[in-house]
C-alpha cells in the first residue's frame, strides 16, 4: 500500500463525512494518526515504519498490544474504507528506532495473533519518497552498513568492535585499486536486519555509520536523476543505459525491452551543482563538473590525461566536443595509428580531478549508439607500445593491437565488457571446470521470472570454474562451481542484479532443495533413524573424499609417496601447504604398514581386502601382480562416489587397462561391478542386508582371510550406527583384520579446533567424544568381540618406524618449520587393529608392532584394561583459569614472534606469523599495547624486515633484534631499531658468525651480557654453539666449557643471579627434553652445568619461561608423547623441587593452543599471554587471543 493511495482513502471530504458516524472517543485515535501523518516526518529515522496485512477484524488495540513488547510505537495507521470506515486489512506501525521495526519484521512475520486465523505479512515500509514502487528485497538494504573508519584498521579489528551488536556475515574494507591502502571507509554485513540496526543506533558515533544503499539501486537512481540530456554532433548523446525517465515507473516497458538491448554502464557518479565554462555558457545543460572540495577524495590519482579508445567513424572534433563537456578541458589530440578499425586520442584537462571525473562519466559510454568508448588513465608504456607496433604492423594485421587493448582493458586490475543482457560489467568469458570436478560450492538463482538457462551459462561463466547450470524449475536454477571464491565472486557481483532486464536474488542454500535432495538419499538408504540429519551428514562426508584426495595427489607429486594412479582421479591438482603434504604421507605410510602386516602374516594366501568408505583410493591400481593374483580387492562407498569413480577409471586409459568389467549388479540405485579381483560396491554400508547381497553377488568369501580398511569413515557415523558396521564385520566373516585410521583427543586446544572444522564442514566427528583415547578404542573393539586390539598413535609411527635415510629423504622435498603443527597433527590420529584371528596369528601381530614401535597399546579379550606406558598423570590439578585481557582492537594475533616490555608499560610485538585479511603470511607491522589502558598502536612506518623465530632484547633506546629467518633458506643477520625514529640498522653481518633460528637468548644484569643459545642451523640440523655479546651486540671472545648442552632448538634462557638458565627444548631427533641447565658467566670460563630437579618435568619444547624471585616457570610447550600438552610448571632454583600443574584448555569459549607464544610478566603472579598456536593441518589458523594467567596461590 502507497502513501499516495494511502492519503487518497484519507481524503479531508470523506474524513469529515465519516467523522459524523464516529463517536467522540472513537475518533480521537484516528485523528492523532493524522495529524501525526502530516505533520510528523514518517521516515525519520529510514526504515522505522513497518508495512502490515492484518485480519481486518483486528483491532488497534490488539496490534498495539501484539507489537509494542518490540519497543517504542510513535504511532498506528490503520488504513479504512472512505465510506464505511472498515478496515482494509492493512496497517502502518511506526516505531521511534529503526531496531525495533526490523526486529519487529523478523519476530512478527507469519505469525498468528489470537484469536485470528489469519497470519500477519510485516515488512518495512517504502519511504514516501519511493511512492508506489517497492524494492522487493528492501530489508535487504538494512543488512549492510557503510561506516568511516581510521586507516589503520582492519577486518579483524572491526569485527571486534561489531561482533557484539550481532553476526557479522562479511566485512569489506575499501582500498585503493593502485595503492592497496586502506581508503577510510568499510562495509559490514549483519544476518540479521535488526542486528545492523541496532549496530547503527549503539555504535560510536565516530564512525558516521549509515545503511549502505545496493550497488544496483545506486546506479538506478543515478542513471535517472544524473545523466545530463546533451546534445552532440549525432544528435542526443543518450544515456548507455537506455530507458524512459520516469518518476513512477522504474523498470522498463516491454516495449525498451524489445527495442534496445544496449549495454549499461559502469556505476555513475552522482552529478554535482553544475558549474558553467566558457565554452558552454549557451547551453548549461551540457556542462557536466566534479565536486569542488571533495570529489579528490574518491579516487586518488595524480594523472590529468587520458587515453581514448573509439570506433573508426569518430573524429578528433567528436571527441573533443563530447569530453568538452567537462569542465577545463586543455586539449585533445590523437594518436597516429594505422589500425583499420579504431582511433586512440589523449585527452588532457587541467586538474586531475576533472580527468577522473571525465574517466568515470564517459568510460563505457555509447558515442554513437552502439560502440562504446574505453577511457582510460594515461600510460607512457602503453602509448609507446602503440607507437612502436603502429610503424610495424601491416594494414589489417590486429594482434598487436589485440594485446594493446587487452592492456588498455586492465589498467584498473580487471578486464571488463558489457553484454546485451546484463545490466553489470562482467569478466571476459573462461574455460568450464571439468564435469566431474568436486562442487565446491553451488548457488540458487531465483528470478521475478523465467530467464533462458543460456543466458545464465554464458554470465557465470565468465567468474571462471564453472561446472554446470541447471535449472529446477521455472524460478530456480542450481549453478555449481568447483571453486568457493569464483562462486562468491559471482554472487557478490550478480545478486540483486538483471539479466535480459529480469531482476535475479543469489543466495546459497535453499530449504526446499535440500529437501527434495535429501528425500531421494533416503529413498536409497533406507535406514531407520532421522534422515534429514543424516542425508546433509552424508553428502558432507562424501565431500572429504574430494578434499583428501587432491592432498594425497599434492603429496605425491612432490615425491613423498609413489603412487603414479592418484592423479588420475583429479583434472586439477593443488600445491598444499608442507605440513599438510606430511600428514597425508605418514596416513599413507601407515596403511601401507597395515598392508605389508596383512601379506606377511598370510604370505602365499588367497585373502581378501574390503576398502569401507574407499572414496578414490587407488591401492588395487599399485598392488604388484603377486599381490594381485591373490587378492580379492573390493571398495564400498556411496553409490555417487563409485559412480563418479567407476566414470573416472572408464575414461583414464592407465586406470581402465587395468580393469574391465565383467559383471555388473544392481539393487534399486546400489550396484556392484567386478571383474572377481577388483569390485566396487556402490552402497550405504549402513545397510547390511544390501551388502550383504551385493557382496554375495561380487563372490566375497566369507571364510577366506580378510583385511578391512576404515580410513577416517566410522568415525562420521553415530556410536550406534558405527557399533553396528563392527558387529557386522564380525557376523560376516570368519577371520579378519579390522584396521582403523582416524582421531582421538577431542578436548586439548588442537582438538577442539579439529573438531569444530568438521563439525563447520557438516561432517561432524560423531564418536570422538564417547571414544577419545587411544585406550578407549582399543577397550571399545575388545568389548565389541574382537579376540585382539593394538594401537599406536601416528607420532610414535612417523619417529621410531621410519629409518633414519626415508627421515633425511623427507627432509629435502620441501623447507619445513612447521613442527609443532605435524606433531599436533600425529598425536590426535591413531592406526588401530582389531583381530579376529587365530592365537598364532595374534602373537605374531602383536611380536611384529613391539617391535616396530617403542610403545603400543594393546588389550586381549580376557584381560580388562589396555596396557600402556604413556599416561602420565602426574600433573596436579589447581584451580586456575585464562581471562581475556582486554584491548581497544586485536593484538598479537601471530606466533613466532617476540613480545618485549619497556618502560614497563608498553610492550612492543615485533615478527612472527599471522593472519591478515585472510591470508597467512610473515608480518613486518609492529604493535605496541599500552598495559594501563589497553590502547594499541601499529607501526608501518620503518623499514625492519621480515623476523620469524628470533629473539629481542632493549638496550637504551634500541630493541636489538637477534637472527631468525624470513623462510627456511633465508636467515636474518641481527638489527636494531631506534624505538623512538624508528630508524632500523644491522650489525653482527659476519658470515663467521652462525646464523639461527628457534634458539633463545636472555640479558644477565650482574655482568651486562647477552647470552645466546642454540637454534636451527638448517631445516635438519640444530647447533649448541653459544655466543656471548655486550649489550650493544657487539660479539665477545669468550671461552666455554666443554660440557655443554647436546644441540637443540626452541629451548628458551633466562637470566638468574649471574646464571643464564636453559629449559627444555627440541634435541636433533626431534625428541623433547626436560633437562635444566645453569650457565655461570661469572668465571673466565664459562660452565655449563646439568641442574637436577626433584618431582617431575615434562619434556617440552616452543614454550615459554620466566624466572620470579628463586622460582622457574614454565608455561605450555609441545610434547606430542603426552596424553594432554604440558601445563604450568614449577621448579625451585634453590632446591630443585619441581611440579607441574594441569591448566585449562579454553579461555572463555575460545580455545588455547600454547605454543610459540610470548609471556610479559605483569606482576610476579600474573602472567600476560600473547599469540601463539599456529596452522592446525587442513583444520585452519588458531592463535590465541591475549589473556591473562594469574598463579598467585601457587607461588608458596
Amino acid at each position: 500500500m502507497s502513501d499516495g493511495d494511502r492519503s487518497r482513502d484519507d481524503s479531508p471530504e470523506d474524513q469529515d463525512q465519516s467523522s459524523n458516524k464516529l463517536t467522540s472517543c472513537d475518533n480521537q485515535p484516528q485523528q492523532l494518526s493524522r495529524i501525526f501523518y502530516r505533520t510528523a516526518d514518517v521516515d525519520d529515522p529510514p526504515f522505522s515504519r513497518l508495512f502490515l496485512l492484518i485480519p481486518k477484524a483486528m483491532s488497534e488495540d490488539e496490534l498495539r498490544n501484539a507489537f509494542q513488547v518490540h519497543g517504542k510505537i510513535q504511532d498506528i495507521h490503520m488504513v479504512r474504507d472512505r465510506r464505511s470506515q472498515e478496515s482494509k486489512g492493512i496497517a502502518y506501525i511506526k516505531y521511534e528506532k529503526v531496531s525495533a521495526a526490523a526486529r519487529a519484521m523478523e519476530e512478527m512475520n507469519g505469525t498468528v495473533i489470537s484469536p485470528h486465523v489469519r497470519p500477519l505479512k510485516a515488512i518495512i515500509s517504502s519511504t514516501r519518497r519511493e511512492g508506489s514502487v517497492r524494492d522487493p528485497n528492501e530489508h535487504v538494504k538494512m543488512l549492510r552498513l557503510f561506516v568511516v573508519i581510521s586507516k589503520h584498521m582492519t577486518k579483524d579489528d572491526l569485527r571486534k568492535v561489531f561482533q557484539k551488536y550481532g553476526s557479522i556475515i562479511n566485512i569489506k574494507v575499501i582500498k585503493d585499486k593502485l595503492t592497496a591502502e586502506n581508503k577510510g571507509f568499510a562495509y559490514i554485513s549483519f544476518s540479521k536486519a535488526s542486528e545492523a540496526a541496532y549496530a547503527l543506533e549503539e555504535c560510536d558515533p565516530s564512525y558516521k555509520p549509515k545503511f549502505a544503499e545496493p550497488f544496483s539501486s545506486k546506479r538506478h537512481r543515478d542513471n535517472e536523476d544524473t545523466l545530463p540530456s546533451s546534445g552532440s554532433i549525432y544528435g542526443t548523446v543518450s544515456p548507455p543505459y537506455h530507458q524512459t525517465i520516469s518518476s513512477s515507473k522504474q523498470h522498463p516497458s516491454p516495449s525498451s525491452i524489445s527495442n534496445d538491448h544496449r549495454p549499461s554502464p559502469p556505476p555513475l557518479l552522482p552529478l554535482p551543482t553544475t558549474r558553467l565554462s566558457s565554452n558552454n555558457e549557451s547551453n548549461p545543460s551540457l556542462t557536466l563538473s566534479p565536486l569542488n572540495n571533495s570529489y579528490h577524495l574518491l579516487e586518488n590519482n595524480n594523472e590529468r590525461r587520458l587515453i581514448v579508445r573509439c570506433g573508426m567513424t569518430i573524429t578528433n572534433y567528436h571527441v573533443s566536443k563530447l569530453f568538452d563537456l567537462v569542465p577545463h578541458m586543455e586539449e585533445c589530440s590523437s594518436i597516429s595509428s594505422n589500425t583499420f578499425n579504431e582511433h586512440y586520442f589523449i585527452v588532457r584537462y587541467k586538474s586531475c580531478q576533472f580527468a577522473t571525473y571525465a574517466r568515470e562519466k564517459l568510460h563505457a559510454f555509447q558515442f554513437p549508439d552502439g560502440e562504446i568508448l574505453s577511457v582510460q588513465y594515461y600510460d607512457e608504456k602503453i602509448v609507446n607500445d602503440l607507437v612502436d607496433q603502429t610503424q610495424n604492423v601491416k594494414y589489417g594485421d590486429t594482434p598487436g593491437i589485440g594485446q594493446l587493448i587487452h592492456q588498455m582493458s586492465n589498467l584498473q586490475g580487471i578486464q571488463e565488457e558489457y553484454v546485451d543482457y546484463c545490466n553489470v560489467p562482467l569478466p571476459p568469458k573462461q574455460k568450464y571446470a571439468s564435469f566431474d570436478a568436486p562442487v565446491a560450492k553451488t548457488l540458487h538463482i531465483i528470478p521475478q521470472r523465467p530467464i533462458s538457462e543460456d543466458f545464465i551459462c554464458d554470465i557465470f561463466n565468465r567468474f571462471g570454474n564453472l561446472i554446470d547450470v541447471r535449472t529446477i524449475d521455472p524460478q530456480l536454477c542450481h549453478v555449481m562451481f568447483s571453486d568457493e571464491r569464483s562462486a562468491n565472486t559471482a554472487m557478490e557481483t550478480m545478486n540483486g542484479q538483471e539479466i535480459a532486464f529480469v531482476r535475479i536474488r543469489i543466495i546459497g542454500s535453499d530449504k526446499s532443495v535440500a529437501n527434495r535432495k535429501r528425500q531421494k538419499m533416503e529413498e536409497a538408504f533406507r535406514i531407520n533413524q532421522r534422515k534429514s540429519r543424516k542425508a546433509r551428514n552424508d553428502v558432507a562426508v562424501q565431500g572429504t573424499n574430494d578434499s583428501s584426495i587432491l592432498s594425497k595427489v599434492s603429496m605425491a607429486k612432490l615425491g613423498y609417496f609413489d603412487d603414479l594412479f592418484l592423479r588420475e582421479f583429479v583434472d586439477k591438482d593443488v600445491r598444499r601447504s608442507p605440513s599438510i603434504n606430511r600428514g597425508y604421507y605418514i596416513r599413507m605410510k601407515a596403511l601401507e604398514y597395515a598392508l605389508n602386516m596383512f601379506y606377511s602374516t598370510y604370505d602365499q594366501t588367497a585373502v581378501q581386502i574390503v576398502n569401507l568408505g574407499a572414496g578414490f583410493d587407488a591401492t588395487w591400481f599399485r598392488l604388484d601382480d603377486d599381490r594381485k593374483q591373490r587378492t580379492h580387492f573390493i571398495d564400498i562407498d556411496f553409490p555417487e562416489v563409485m559412480q563418479r569413480k567407476l566414470a573416472l577409471i572408464e575414461v583414464r586409459s592407465r586406470l581402465k587397462e587395468q580393469f574391465e568389467p565383467m559383471h555388473t549388479f544392481s539393487s534399486l540405485e546400489n550396484f556392484a561391478v567386478t571383474n572377481e579381483k577388483y569390485s566396487l560396491i556402490g552402497v550405504d554400508m549402513r545397510d547390511s542386508l544390501t551388502l550383504n547381497t551385493l557382496l554375495q553377488s561380487v563372490k566375497v568369501d566369507e571364510t577366506k582371510p580378510t583385511l578391512l580398511i576404515s580410513e577416517v569413515v566410522l568415525t562420521y557415523m553415530g556410536r550406534s550406527s558405527c557399533n553396528r558396521v563392527i558387529q557386522w564385520i564380525l557376523d560376516f566373516f570368519q577371520e579378519c583384520v579390522l584396521t582403523t585410521y582416524e582421531q582421538v583427543l577431542p578436548e586439548d586446544g588442537f582438538g577442539q579446533v579439529m573438531v569444530a572444522h568438521f563439525a563447520k564442514l557438516g561432517s561432524p566427528l560423531k564418536c570422538i567424544h564417547q571414544y577419545p583415547t587411544s585406550e578407549s578404542q582399543v577397550q571399545r573393539y575388545t568389548h565389541l568381540g574382537f579376540d585382539f586390539s593394538v594401537c599406536v598413535n601416528m607420532h610414535n609411527f612417523y619417529r621410531n618406524y621410519l629409518s633414519t635415510d626415508e627421515h633425511n629423504r623427507i627432509d629435502v622435498l620441501e623447507p619445513f618449520d612447521e613442527i609443532e603443527e605435524l606433531q599436533s597433527k600425529c598425536a590426535h590420529y591413531i592406526l588401530l587393529f582389531g583381530l579376529r584371528t587365530t592365537a598364532n596369528v595374534s602373537k605374531q601381530w602383536f611380536e611384529q608392532m613391539d617391535n616396530d614401535f617403542r610403545s603400543i597399546i594393546y588389550l586381549k579379550k580376557d584381560t580388562l584394561t589396555p596396557s600402556n606406558n604413556q599416561i602420565n598423570d602426574e600433573q596436579v590439578k589447581v584451580d586456575v583459569q585464562f581471562d581475556i585481557y582486554p584491548t581497544t582492537m586485536t593484538y598479537a594475533q601471530r606466533f613466532g614472534h617476540q613480545s618485549i616490555l619497556i618502560h614497563e608499560k608498553f610492550v612492543w610485538t615485533m615478527g612472527g606469523f599471522g593472519t591478515v585479511d585472510g591470508r597467512h603470511r610473515r608480518l613486518k607491522t609492529i604493535e605496541v599495547l599500552n598495559i594501563d589502558n589497553g590502547d594499541i598502536q601499529r607501526l608501518d612506518n620503518h623499514s625492519l624486515g621480515e623476523y620469524v623465530f628470533h629473539t629481542c632484547h632493549t638496550s637504551d633506546n634500541f630493541i636489538l633484534l637477534f637472527f631468525g629467518r624470513k623462510s627456511p633458506g633465508i636467515l636474518n643477520s641481527c638489527a636494531s631499531i631506534d624505538i623512538n625514529t624508528l630508524q632500523v640498522s644491522n650489525f653482527n653481518e659476519d658470515e663467521k658468525i652462525l646464523r639461527r633460528w628457534r634458539h633463545c637468548s636472555c640479558f644477565v644484569k650482574e655482568n651486562n651480557r647477552i647470552i645466546i643459545f642454540g637454534g636451527c642451523i638448517s631445516v635438519s640440523k640444530s647447533t649448541n654453539d653459544t655466543l656471548c655479546l655486550k649489550t650493544n651486540g657487539e660479539l665477545t671472545s669468550t671461552q666455554f666449557s666443554e660440557i655443554k648442552p647436546s644441540n637443540r632448538n626452541s629451548a628458551r634462557l633466562n637470566a638468574y643471579k649471574h646464571f643464564a638458565v636453559l629449559s627444555c627444548g627440541l634435541l636433533e631427533n626431534n625428541e623433547p627434553t626436560n633437562e635444566i641447565w645453569l650457565l655461570d658467566t661469572t668465571k673466565h670460563v664459562m660452565n655449563w652445568t646439568l641442574f637436577q630437579t626433584n618431582g617431575t618435568v615434562i619434556p617440552r619444547y616452543s614454550h615459554s619461561a620466566d624466572v620470579v624471585d628463586d622460582t622457574l616457570w614454565l608455561l605450555g610447550g609441545m610434547n606430542a608423547d603426552e596424553r594432554r600438552p604440558p601445563g604450568l610448571c614449577k621448579i625451585n632454583l634453590i632446591t630443585g623441587d619441581a611440579v607441574e600443574y594441569i591448566i585449562p584448555t579454553m579461555c572463555g569459549d575460545q580455545p588455547i593452543i600454547l605454543y610459540n607464544h610470548q609471556t610479559v610478566l605483569l606482576n610476579k603472579t600474573t602472567f600476560l599471554i600473547l599469540g601463539g598456536g599456529g596452522n592446525c593441518f587442513s583444520f585452519g589458523a588458531h592463535i590465541n587471543q591475549p589473556m591473562t594467567l594469574k598463579f598467585d596461590h601457587l607461588v608458596n
